[in-house]
């Protein structure tokens, strides 16, 4: 399926002016829909409080989560081509709610960008991880020092042959139909247990939809996350391919160790599906 409606996650806090000049960039190549989500987190006195407690200045703070939103929106608006077909919706929420708001809300596009978080655990992340593992759909990630436009030259694709790999695979074919050069990697490691059944190896698929593709067993280099990033670097990928991974936590899911990894650390943008 083509890519033509997309929803960027805005960064309230200025940091996300790379992935939204990427979303924009990436909306005008497909030719696709723009919808910017702004998020303005509610917060509620605390309940040991009463009588003249400032509620005031929490509806204030909401308030200006929402300014920084739609100045976002603006600068991307502005700095963005006129042919940018673009929207700004709000979701003012609890944290907890406003989590569950933009995975709902993310089911409605078929791909949604967020920046590289700055700090582990913070908003960016959780809102990451509700969008990962709650909507159903692809999230491109853009990493805070991307610069360049949108390349699909040449693709990198972590393999394992597990669930989330062959969904972010298949959710990748409209990047993947523009590259010139696909290189499929897996990671040999002592826990290596997968093994691609004789004659249906995944380059074989992908060959059937016209894309020549290698295959290639990397050495395991620290850890599989490093290992990725490193060959990412030394290969010259313009962006990566990879399941996102996750465990549960009483009813939510965290990113795993490997996935962690890369979102902090990654130097390309990194398309993962769940």
């Amino acid at each position: 399926m083509a890519i033509k409606d997309i929803l960027l996650l805005l960064d309230n806090d200025g940091e996300g002016q790379a992935a939204a000049a990427y979303a924009g960039a990436l909306a005008q190549t497909f030719g696709a829909h723009l919808t910017a989500a702004g998020i303005a987190f509610e917060i509620l006195a605390p309940a040991s409080f009463a009588g003249d407690y400032p509620y005031e200045m929490l509806a204030a703070i909401t308030e200006q989560s929402r300014d920084r939103a739609a100045q976002a929106y603006e600068k991307l608006r502005t700095t963005a081509p006129d042919s940018l077909r673009s929207e700004l919706v709000q979701i003012d929420a609890l944290p907890g709610q406003a989590r569950d708001d933009f995975a709902r809300l993310a089911r409605h596009f078929d791909l949604t960008i967020i920046g590289q978080a700055s700090e582990p655990n913070g908003d960016v992340e959780l809102m990451a991880e509700a969008a990962l593992f709650g909507s159903g759909r692809p999230v491109l990630f853009v990493p805070r020092i991307q610069t360049k436009a949108p390349g699909f030259d040449r693709a990198l694709i972590a393999w394992d042959g597990s669930q989330p790999a062959a969904r972010a695979l298949s959710d990748a074919m409209p990047l993947l139909e523009k590259a010139k050069t696909i290189e499929v990697v897996s990671i040999a490691g002592p826990r290596t247990s997968y093994k691609e059944l004789p004659g249906f190896n995944i380059t074989r698929h992908l060959s059937r939809h016209g894309l020549n593709a290698e295959l290639k067993r990397l050495p395991m280099s620290g850890d599989v996350g490093d290992t990725l990033l490193s060959y990412a670097a030394d290969a010259g990928s313009d962006f990566l391919v990879m399941g996102g991974y996750g465990h549960s936590r009483l009813r939510e899911f965290v990113l795993g160790g490997t996935t962690r990894t890369i979102l902090s650390t990654m130097t390309l943008p990194v398309l993962m599906s769940h």
